[in-house]
């Protein structure tokens, strides 16, 4: 009896198991495949997170210490004697400087009394330094800084004693020197720009 239940029961065929085994690794395989684009995904979308709150901590800032150009709590910059005038916003090709009397000796000449900020483009990076100091970084991947120095009615201006208006564009992409720069062409990495107008309430005094 037992004999002929045995022999009355059909198992797989090796044919079969194979097909069984195929169907299996590809429905493993498609899954694995939506789990690293949805790993990709992530990564991706915490590069562009971190950029912005990089860039805007960057130009909040800048914003702050703009605002203090030219501050001459002594009035050295209206007084006759013109050997002791400085520019609150001295003009350089290169970097963007910042000059404030802030311990109100009538001479900026202090560490903390003048700033600067470079666009190092090498290594795609905006950097600081004060005083005579090294330039340190401020926030990376950065593919643009773009200053404008504006007239009381908003016009380009070159000359130190007109400036009114500062305007900073920031330009930033996560595809520049970032960890996950190699998915980015993928998934579609976007630059982000952010511009900010500042207007230091120490440049609208007449010299």
């Amino acid at each position: 009896m037992r004999h002929e239940l045995w022999h009355g029961q059909h198992g797989f065929t090796l044919p079969e198991l194979l097909l069984a085994l195929a169907l299996s690794m590809v429905t493993l395989s498609a899954i694995y495949a939506v789990h690293v684009m949805l790993v990709r995904q992530q990564l991706v979308l915490e590069a562009q997170v971190a950029m912005q709150q990089d860039v805007r901590a960057a130009l909040s800032m800048m914003t702050q210490e703009l605002r203090l150009a030219g501050y001459d709590p002594r009035g050295v910059n209206r007084d006759k004697d013109s050997s002791n005038d400085f520019n609150g916003l001295p003009l350089d090709p290169i970097e963007l400087q910042i000059q404030a009397d802030l311990n109100g000796n009538g001479i900026p000449r202090e560490t903390h009394e003048f700033i600067a900020y470079l666009f190092d483009e090498p290594t795609f990076t905006l950097r600081r330094r004060t005083g005579r100091g090294g330039r340190q970084p401020v926030v990376d991947r950065i593919q643009g800084f773009v200053i404008r120095l504006l007239d009381q009615r908003g016009e380009p201006t070159r000359h130190p004693t007109r400036i009114r208006l500062i305007e900073v564009t920031l330009t930033a992409n996560p595809r520049q020197g970032d960890r996950t720069s190699a998915l980015l062409p993928h998934l579609g990495g976007r630059q982000l720009t952010l511009r900010t107008r500042v207007r230091p309430r120490n440049l609208s005094v007449e010299w």
